[in-house]
């Protein structure tokens, strides 16, 4: 007897019957529980809600988005928004169409907290159509705006959005930092002084997320300085060991699939073999 094919996460979310209105009021729950602490027990379900929505992509979910974007209600708003960032996901459809939606709401709405989840979603979408309008939101007053921003600038090799990120860098927000930190860390294929010695600016950051990513950018760039601090790092016991012991891994050239615990990272650090 021939086996079922397994389905895949999408094709499970995209048999759910609910019709796209039905998902759109039990996905709502994600805006307003933020508002109201007594709707966060119907989190899961509204998160559950907006994932049946990003996986079944119809033209008919673009439109209850586009609808919902244009809506009096900020919570909305923001629903509209969170729709449109992973619309078919895990693959994009209408991709530039929600990208002209996402980037009106940047331009012109005047909610904070719309502002800063469109500015998000822009981040899923990585269209780089979108850097500038993200870079003249580097200084917005709203430290979730900014975060916003350092998110969606990831990946990005545009030197404008680079120096963008090198400030974001220096943010007063550590989630700002952290992501920024993160952005630049990853992209090994931008290098040099200024982006080094940012990096280590970080290394020293108060914010032990932060540190790790400024330590894991430095030590893909076989940066010989991120030495000491990791050491430093892996002699303490902290929530967030697995990070920093994936820094070392990363630096000594080790498989990062490889279980190493921080004794033998530190032993392979001291020696200096690498």
């Amino acid at each position: 007897m021939p086996h079922k094919p397994r389905l895949t996460a999408r094709h499970r979310l995209q048999q759910d019957q609910r019709s796209t209105a039905e998902l759109v009021e039990t996905a709502l729950v994600v805006q307003t529980a933020l508002a109201d602490a007594r709707l966060k027990a119907a989190l899961p379900e509204g998160y559950q809600a907006l994932s049946v929505l990003h996986a079944r992509g119809t033209r008919d979910v673009l439109d209850a988005a586009f609808a919902l974007c244009a809506a009096t209600d900020p919570k909305r708003r923001s629903l509209g928004a969170m729709i449109l960032a992973e619309l078919g996901s895990p693959e994009r459809i209408f991709s530039e169409e929600c990208c002209d939606a996402l980037l009106d709401l940047v331009r012109h709405d005047r909610d904070l907290h719309v502002l800063a989840v469109a500015v998000s979603a822009l981040g899923h979408l990585r269209n780089r159509r979108c850097e500038p309008d993200l870079i003249a939101l580097k200084n917005h007053p709203d430290e979730e705006v900014r975060h916003g921003v350092a998110f969606a600038l990831r990946g990005t090799e545009n030197p404008a959005s680079v120096q963008a990120l090198l400030e974001l860098m220096e943010d007063s927000y550590k989630m700002a930092r952290d992501w920024a930190t993160t952005s630049i860390g990853q992209a090994v294929s931008i290098d040099g002084p200024e982006i080094r010695a940012a990096l280590l600016r970080r290394a020293n950051d108060s914010d032990e997320i932060t540190r790790a990513a400024a330590l894991h950018g430095l030590a893909r760039r076989h940066d010989g300085r991120v030495r000491p601090y990791l050491i430093a790092e892996l002699r303490t016991k902290r929530e967030n060991d697995h990070l920093m012991q994936e820094a070392a891994k990363t630096f000594l050239g080790l498989d990062e699939a490889r279980t190493v615990d921080s004794e033998e990272l530190l032993a392979a650090l001291r020696s200096g073999n690498h």
